[in-house]
């Protein structure tokens, strides 16, 4: 086998092992969301989203998977058909968001403000919706 044979091998070897992290948000999309807060169909993948202020925030269908909005403040902010899947939401205020048709399989809402939101499934949560809509 020839050295350019064997140095084509290695390369090739060396670029399918290499870890792809395709798990990362778009930091483009993250600062067009902090300057105008409006950002629908955005890739904010495990974005660090804590504490933000995102009222009236425009995210529909916006990639939020496993995204941290903790003590974010998404007062009403549009999340319909976003995927919120594994999203950490611990103290958001959602109040008054929509998350229509939004994914949220593993999303932890404790403690987190749904009053007046637009649930999952068009409903509106009530007064007392901490954590869970009711």
């Amino acid at each position: 086998m020839s050295i350019l044979v064997r140095g084509m091998l290695v390369v090739a070897l060396v670029l399918l092992l290499a870890p792809v992290d395709g798990r990362a948000f778009v930091p483009e999309d993250l600062q067009r969301l902090k300057a105008a807060k409006q950002c629908p169909g955005c890739d904010l993948r495990n974005a660090n989203l804590a504490g933000l202020s995102l009222v009236e925030a425009s995210l529909e269908g916006a990639n939020l998977m496993g995204a941290n909005l903790s003590g974010a403040n998404l007062e009403d902010a549009t999340l319909d058909d976003a995927s919120l899947e594994n999203a950490i939401l611990k103290s958001t205020r959602l109040h008054g968001a929509s998350l229509d048709h939004a994914t949220i399989e593993g999303a932890d809402f404790n403690g987190a403000d749904l009053q007046d939101a637009v649930w999952i499934d068009g409903k509106v949560c009530r007064k007392e919706s901490i954590g869970v809509c009711k």
